[in-house]
């Protein structure tokens, strides 16, 4: 007889999800950051590639807007 498996499915809400990514982000990037490598490279037409080709472009057109450390990291205090 076949078994089978179902995952748990939890609800969250939209805040804490946010919260959620914006940890886990700072980790990795923290991690990145103390990578020694000096060189590294995107492989052409990897969906990162394409983001920073369409960042390029916005950025040729003026839609690119920076923001705030509040607004990126939701407190007011760098390092919180």
């Amino acid at each position: 007889m076949p078994s089978t498996a179902t995952a748990d499915t939890i609800v969250i809400e939209r805040r804490e999800l946010k919260e959620i990514i914006r940890e886990v982000l700072r980790e990795e990037l923290a991690r990145f950051a103390m990578t020694p490598e000096e060189n590294w490279e995107i492989e052409e037409g990897s969906p990162l590639w394409e983001n920073l080709i369409a960042i390029k472009q916005e950025l040729r057109e003026g839609k690119v807007r920076l923001l705030t450390h509040k607004e990126v990291f939701g407190n007011d205090e760098p390092g919180v």
